[in-house]
């Protein structure tokens, strides 16, 4: 397994709502810039599936919307996450928004930044397609990375979760944020080589070969687990 699993995006997923058909997927744009924001506003209509329920929002505005609307999807420019304490935010108002961030020309460092902070990433060069598909895998609760040489990359939560024992799915949780050993072990109280050996554990159930294959997987809601310690995104 590479580092990072690139996926194309299926034609057939383009155009067609993620939830089988239940509903529009509502979303909120904040502001760009004005050449920015047309075309991102017409590749959005294209789809019939997607409906913009707010647009042109300022940060105040933003976050406002997506509390009192709890949209499926709320698309960001990069300059508003300067601000690195809005992401944390809107997820504590509406967990279950899932967030797109659009970036000139990101790096793969800023998507996985952006994938411990619970958002996506699109470049802003990234093709119609693509950028549609991020906003419905961010509409089923999943995180992309798609850059401007037209690949996606996901995070969801992995297959073979059940297979973690309560204290590695907190441990999980924590390397999902990209912290440290370090810092996980002085959030749960364990001693570093405690934390280092959970944390091998995990990567030899989940397959995966180091920790930022972690970044951005996401857990199954388990409310008998809890998880203690902030995040920070930069």
């Amino acid at each position: 397994m590479s580092d990072l699993t690139a996926v194309s995006a299926s034609s057939s997923s383009v155009g067609e709502p993620s939830d089988g058909g239940a509903g529009s997927i509502a979303v909120v744009l904040g502001r760009f810039d004005v050449l920015l924001s047309h075309g991102l506003t017409q590749i959005l209509r294209e789809d019939r599936s997607i409906e913009i329920v707010g647009a042109d929002l300022d940060r105040a505005a933003l976050e406002h919307a997506v509390a009192a609307q709890a949209p499926r999807v709320a698309i960001l420019d990069e300059t508003t996450v300067g601000e690195r304490s809005i992401l944390e935010r809107m997820r504590a108002a509406q967990p279950m928004t899932g967030i797109v961030v659009l970036a000139h020309l990101p790096t793969v460092a800023y998507g996985m930044r952006l994938f411990a902070g619970g958002a996506s990433c699109v470049a802003k060069e990234a093709s119609a397609e693509n950028i549609l598909a991020a906003v419905h895998i961010a509409a089923d609760g999943r995180r992309v990375f798609a850059a401007d040489d037209g690949h996606l990359v996901e995070r969801s939560h992995p297959a073979t979760v059940a297979s973690l024992t309560p204290r590695e799915a907190e441990v999980l949780e924590f390397l999902s944020r990209g912290q440290s050993h370090a810092e996980i072990a002085h959030a749960l109280q364990l001693g570093v080589e405690t934390v280092r050996t959970h944390a091998a554990h995990i990567r030899g159930k989940l397959g995966v070969r180091n920790k930022r294959e972690l970044i951005g997987l996401t857990l199954p809601v388990q409310p008998e687990v809890e998880i203690r310690g902030g995040m920070s995104l930069f």
